[in-house]
């Protein structure tokens, strides 16, 4: 199955106003995307934006790849995580939305009022005790499972069913090599990888302002159709990776009907976006700009697919023309946070 490399990173343009006329490069690009762009989007500001990439964005991204955890055997503590199931109660009779069998909290992370307040009362217990805790109904319904809103009290019965320590380990050789799933194997290589980490989501951060700021009044319906179908497919693609029905795939990342819509229209608009800034920045993608991203494919985006070994492999699945849109995004992309005002005011440590 063929792994789609869809134009999904969120981005935003700004309208540029210039002396004399563009419509050779107007033309050269509504040919390119199928549609005259202008048509659809009106930019807005995409560039000289602040952004920070600061502390807290650092220490998660440290903490993400340094996490680990393992089951106790002995009463919870504040920094461990819980997993319990949870059954809601109104009125004495059980609701099956209020009820969960496997839920898990964190317990010194910032969370909802109900999962504070289980948290809390969780704290001293282990594996097999029981609680039961009383809250409001608006409480109650952040955890509603159909999102409906409740109004009654509702009492909470729940169980303990495994108590874990977490821990992050500091970064060593050792420890890169030995025991991390992390693709590093030096503490240089494991920093540099967090800080190119940082600077790729401060660019899709910096892209999706773009796309706020531009205005849509309507879309390609090609445009639509082409993007749903990517996506539905490499759903598929990864569904069946993880040996996944597609239904259990969309669950586990938290994709229901609307928000698969919202996301299948934030990626027309980018689309659209790409297109407007690639022809007011006059962007242009070169033979060699396309050799590097089908060697760079082969290599990062489906370097564990057995069914891509060369180049050649790679040119087969994939047209030059998707090609050469995906390059345009990422020059697009990169032109936004260039011309952004980034801030980078974090400290490089490493956990104790």
């Amino acid at each position: 199955m063929k792994k789609v490399i869809s134009l999904c990173l969120t981005v935003a343009l700004a309208v540029s106003l210039f002396a004399g006329c563009s419509c050779g490069r107007d033309s050269e690009i509504d040919k390119e995307a199928g549609y005259k762009v202008d048509k659809y989007i009106k930019l807005g500001k995409y560039k000289d934006f602040d952004y920070d990439i600061d502390q807290a964005k650092f220490d998660e991204l440290l903490e993400f790849n340094t996490y680990e955890s393992q089951g106790v055997y002995r009463a919870a503590k504040m920094g461990d995580e819980i997993e319990f199931s949870m059954s809601g109660y109104i009125a004495g009779k059980k609701v099956s939305d209020l009820s969960n069998r496997s839920i898990e909290v964190s317990t010194d992370k910032k969370n909802n009022a109900l999962m504070t307040k289980v948290s809390k009362t969780l704290i001293g217990k282990e594996e097999g005790d029981t609680a039961s805790i009383r809250v409001s109904g608006k409480d109650a319904s952040l955890i509603s499972k159909n999102k409906k809103k409740y109004t009654q009290d509702v009492v909470f019965k729940i169980k303990v069913k495994e108590v874990n320590e977490v821990r992050y380990p500091k970064v060593t050789d050792e420890w890169l090599n030995d025991e991390s799933m992390v693709d590093a194997s030096s503490v240089k290589e494991f920093f540099d990888m967090i800080e190119d980490e940082l600077e790729t989501e401060a660019i899709a951060d910096l892209w999706q302002k773009a796309i706020n700021n531009a205005k849509m009044t309507s879309w390609p319906p090609e445009l639509y159709d082409k993007i749903k179908k990517e996506a539905e497919y490499d759903a598929e693609y990864e569904a069946d990776r993880g040996n996944m029905t597609l239904k259990e795939y969309y669950k586990v990342n938290g994709y229901d009907k609307n928000t698969l819509e919202k996301e299948y229209l934030n990626q027309v608009k980018s689309t659209l976006v790409m297109w407007a800034i690639v022809r007011e920045e006059n962007i242009k993608v070169t033979k060699k700009d396309i050799e590097a991203r089908y060697k760079e494919m082969l290599e990062v985006d489906l370097a564990d697919d057995d069914d891509y070994k060369t180049v050649a492999d790679v040119k087969k699945a994939y047209s030059k023309k998707e090609i050469k849109e995906g390059v345009y995004l990422d020059k697009a992309q990169k032109y936004v946070y260039d011309n952004s005002n980034v801030k980078k005011t974090y400290k490089v440590h490493n956990n104790k």
